[in-house]
Parts: structure tokens; sequence; C-alpha cells
């Protein structure tokens, strides 16, 4: 019987973990070079007849050399082998140069959670979120998606004793984040309707023996009405070290009618015992961080709001296109994208039918997804597909506004909204999904004298059928019509940059975030700036963008100019022509022979 590849090398990874344990405890952890002793994890083991020179992984061929030592014996990988050293010395600098206490329960083992992470640096503003944590800090972020925010509450997790309770809205997003937690050999878990008594039960009770570090559940978990009163026992008597919420929005657009226990989290961190809350999101204005705060009894919480301005992301506002015409464009721009993707956002379940059809009859057939697409099963292998890991590839996708929430797909170059959202937050949420790689992405925004009358209607909808108490009906439904004015201004003003107006909806007041020398040093030693290259193109205003020229500018943007082949010119123009020719139809009541 032979060995397959992979347990011989899990047999040799053993036996090497065993020899190491030998040399290390016959040198008593102390540097047979320097004579220093090497704390856990600063001690390597270095063969004396290096393995190329034929030196075998004998402990008599072996021996212990701190992390500097031991980079002085391999010159060419200085850099890695030295680099936990300069964090190790450096942290005890900033540690010492900390007069101002910022750099509370931050210990060497930053530079390790970071690694087990995945990471090699964090990016802007990821280390003032972590230091405000691990000093006991509530706060809210509000960070383009894609831009790391998940980092921001695992690593102080990590370097904290303890779990962390993340409150997410949908169970696909559980799913995913669980499940790479658990790839990289970190404890996580979730608990949601989908898990048997049994299953439930013995996720509880790792909970209750301390060995999850990191467990995810709905807003609706806390919620006796709704869950087994003994299950929400299990889960309160917990006390978890943070309190984090995620796609923090929810709260805002969702706590007083759709999910109400989103209403009430700030209850539900009373009843854990008040630990430091996180709350995370990609789009909330001014006026919408403020009710999230105040919604989770945090009201005087820093907040942090950076990376709303995507200069990777050429914007675009096309007024009043006919629909025939808009499935011309569409066409035309998915024949642009190239190994990239793309997402179709559309309003409600039958615009996206519509779309479907009409991309249909123009030679392309687009799969849509929606909460009442097929089972579960069949909403997952959608899902699989666009990401890429099912086949075959879907990487076009019509969708309503709830897929992708939380996805990190770093490729997709065009996003379309067949008319403007609800809200600017939501319109950052969905747009800010394109260009993650920081590579030139489209994002088109078609408008209509229709638009706000079909929000509106879908708003007092909501608001009806929502289970609230009746003196918060005006107010909820007035909130939710103000957001619709404020995004509708943006969408159909011609008179200013539609960035810039976006920029300004959310920055608000611009707060001085700059630390003391411990905290700059700390920062020079684990972050990294993360600089967007800025390239032509802004937006319809600043670049004369119209129906007309929208496929041409998207194509220089993207990079397909020398891929703009006059066949692809041809093509389009008889999709213009057909469309032209079904309008005169409509009209006229006869047909005409176009091309």
């Amino acid at each position: 019987m032979t060995t397959s590849a992979p347990d011989y090398a899990s047999e040799q990874d053993q036996r090497w973990r065993q020899v190491r344990d030998v040399v290390l405890a016959r040198d008593g952890h102390v540097c047979r070079s320097c004579g220093e002793a090497c704390e856990s994890g600063e001690a390597d083991v270095h063969h004396l007849i290096p393995r190329a020179g034929g030196g075998d992984d004998d402990a008599a061929n072996l021996i212990t050399l701190c992390d500097g030592c031991h980079a002085a014996h391999h010159p060419n990988l200085q850099g890695t082998l030295a680099r936990r050293t300069i964090e190790r010395w450096g942290l005890r600098l900033a540690k010492w140069l900390d007069r101002q206490h910022q750099l509370v329960n931050l210990d060497e083992s930053l530079g390790a959670s970071l690694r087990l992470l995945g990471a090699t640096r964090f990016r802007t503003p990821q280390l003032d979120v972590v230091l405000a944590a691990l000093s006991g800090e509530s706060l809210l972020l509000v960070s383009a998606t894609g831009s790391g925010k998940s980092l921001c509450f695992q690593v102080p997790t990590l370097l904290s004793r303890g779990c962390a309770f993340v409150i997410s809205p949908l169970k696909a997003l559980m799913n995913q984040q669980v499940a790479s937690l658990n790839l990289k050999k970190i404890p996580a878990t979730f608990v949601n309707g989908d898990l048997g008594p049994q299953e439930k039960e013995i996720r509880y009770q790792l909970l209750r023996d301390g060995a999850i570090k990191f467990l995810y559940c709905t807003p609706e978990r806390f919620d006796p009405a709704m869950v087994r009163p003994s299950e929400v026992r299990d889960i309160i008597r917990a006390r978890p070290s943070y309190l984090i919420v995620d796609e923090a929005h929810c709260i805002d657009r969702w706590g007083n009618d759709f999910r109400p226990n989103y209403g009430r989290l700030g209850a539900v961190r009373r009843a854990l015992g008040s630990p430091p809350l996180l709350a995370f999101t990609a789009t909330a204005g001014a006026a919408s961080q403020r009710r999230i705060l105040e919604s989770l009894g945090i009201p005087d919480a820093r907040v942090i709001v950076t990376g709303v301005d995507r200069p990777n992301i050429k914007l675009a506002r096309l007024f009043d296109v006919a629909e025939d015409q808009r499935y011309s464009i569409i066409k035309s721009l998915v024949s642009l994208i190239g190994n990239g993707r793309a997402m179709l956002f559309v309003p409600t379940v039958n615009v996206g039918k519509q779309l479907q059809e009409g991309l249909r009859r123009m030679g392309l057939d687009v799969p849509f997804y929606y909460s009442g697409l097929g089972t579960a099963n069949d909403r997952e292998l959608l899902l699989a597909r666009f990401t890429g890991r099912a086949e075959p590839r879907a990487p076009v996708v019509i969708c309503t506004s709830a897929f992708g929430m939380g996805l990190d797909v770093p490729d997709v170059r065009l996003v379309v909204h067949w008319q403007h959202p609800a809200s600017v937050e939501d319109y950052l949420q969905e747009f800010g999904r394109a260009g993650r790689d920081n590579l030139p992405s489209v994002a088109i925004l078609f408008t209509d004298v229709k638009d706000v009358g079909l929000l509106r209607y879908m708003a007092e909808k909501t608001v009806e059928a929502a289970n609230i108490d009746p003196a918060m009906v005006i107010e909820t439904l007035d909130a939710r019509l103000s957001a619709i004015g404020d995004m509708r201004r943006l969408a159909i003003s011609r008179d200013g940059c539609f960035r810039d107006g976006i920029v300004q909806y959310f920055q608000g007041p611009r707060k001085d975030l700059r630390g003391s020398l411990a905290v700059m040093l700390v920062d020079w030693l684990f972050s990294r700036s993360m600089t967007v290259r800025r390239s032509d193109g802004c937006c319809d205003y600043h670049d004369g963008v119209d129906a007309t020229t929208v496929v041409g500018w998207a194509a220089q943007i993207l990079g397909t100019r020398s891929r703009f082949h006059p066949d692809v010119i041809l093509s389009a123009a008889k999709d213009l022509l057909k469309a032209a020719q079904r309008q005169y139809e409509a009209a006229a009541g006869h047909s005409a022979d176009v091309v």
C-alpha cells in the first residue's frame, strides 16, 4: 500500500515538529549564537550543515537560534527572517513611548495575528480601529466595500481573551465568512434556523466551553419571540469580548420596519454586559451615521469615514433612455468586460424578468438572481457560478439589491442600475462592488421620470406591512421618502460632478485621526498606504457622456479600445437601429425593413 503525497507531507511535518521540540528543549530555548533566551515564537531551528549540502534533519545537526542570528545566517532571506525581530523591538519601543496609553492591550502577537489572517500589513484606517477596539472603545467605521473591514474586528478579537459575536444580516454571508476563518484554522461558527436542534446544542456547548473565537448570528437570535428562550439564555450567558455589527446600515434601513430586531441591538448589547461595540458599513451618510449610533446606544462613539471616493470607478448617469436602447447599451457594455464580471441591478422581480427577456431577444442570455429563485441550493449555485466556484461560470448576472452583499469579488468591471435606488447609501454600496482590485471599472445609472413613483410606492408598502408602533409609521415613512429625494437629486442633477456630490453626502465634518509618536511607530511597522492610481475619466458631467457616447467612453475606461473592433461598432449600430424599428412599429402600427 503506497502513501499518498498529502499523507507523506503530513508525516514529514509531524516528524519535523517533534525534532524541533527536542532541539529547543535540549538548548533550553537559548540562542546558541548570542546566548539570549528566546521567548515563545522567537526561537528558530537552524541546520549546521544545510539540506542543500547534504545535511539531514537529525537533532544532532540542528541548533537553536534567535530570529536575528538566524537572519544573519541566511542573508538572502534577511527581510523575511528578521521581520519578526524588527516588529518585536519596534513594538517594545512604541509601548515605552506610549505616554497617552493608546496601545493598551497591544502585544507582540500583532504581527502573528495579521499573518494568521493572511495579511501582511494594515491598510488605512484599519490600525486606528484595531487600537480603538483594544482600548475598549466603541466606534462606527464607514468604509468602501472590499476595504478589509473584517480584519478590523478579527485582529483585536484574536489578541483578546474571549470571543466576539458578529451580527450579520444574511445566512449566506455568515456561511462564507465562517468558512474563510475555518480555512485559516481559526475556531468560528454560526447559529441560525437552518441547523437542527442537536447541531445547535453542539455549537452552544462549544461556546460555553470557550472553544469558539467568533460566533456569527442574525439579530433575531436574541429575540425570545422568534427563538426558543433557552437558546437566547445560552447565547446571552457567553459575555463576549466584542459585539460586532456588520452591515450596520441595516439598523437605519430595517430597524423600524422590515427587521425590527436591528433596532433592538442596543438592548442586546446591554444584556451582554455592554462590551465594546464595533459597527461596520460601506454606506451610511452623515444623518444615517447619527441614527445608527443613537439606536445602538453609543451616541458619542467615534465615526471613521474613509474610501467613499472610488477614483477607479467611473460614473455615468443616462437620462430618459428608452427600454430597447437600454438593452442595446447594456449588451454592448457587457461585451467590454473581458474576463471580468458585471452586475445588473433591478428594483423588482418584474423589471428583472423584463430585462432578462429584452437581453435574450438581443442574443444575450443572463441569469437572474432574486429571493424567490428556485430553492436555496439553486440560489447558492448561481452565486457560486458568479464567483467562479462552480461551472459553468456566470460572469454577468441580473440581480436585486440583496445579491452580493458582503461578497469579496475583486474583478467586477461593470455595474448597471436600471433605475436609481432608494437612497444614496444603497447606491454607494451597490456600485461599490465594482473595482475592488483597484482597476478601472464603470458604473452606469439609468434614470427616468417614473423612478420616484415606483420607489415611493415600494416605501409606502414596506412601512404598511411592517409590524411597528403606529406612532413610528409617519416618522419611518418620512425618513424613507427623504432618502429617495436625496438620491433623486443626485441622480438627475446636471449642474455638478456626480462623484463630488456622493462624497459630500457621506463625508461629514473631518476629524483629525493623527496619533502620537508611539502610534506613528506602530503604523510604520504594520501599515501601508493604499493608493489607487487615478486614471482618465470621472463622471458624465466632466466627460460629456450620454446614451450615444457611453459605450465608447466605457471602452476607453476599461482599456478595451484596441478590442473595440469595427465589427463591435457595427453590431451596436444594428442593435440601435433594431431598437428604433421596434419603437417605430409600436408608434405607427406597421413594420419596415432595417438592415
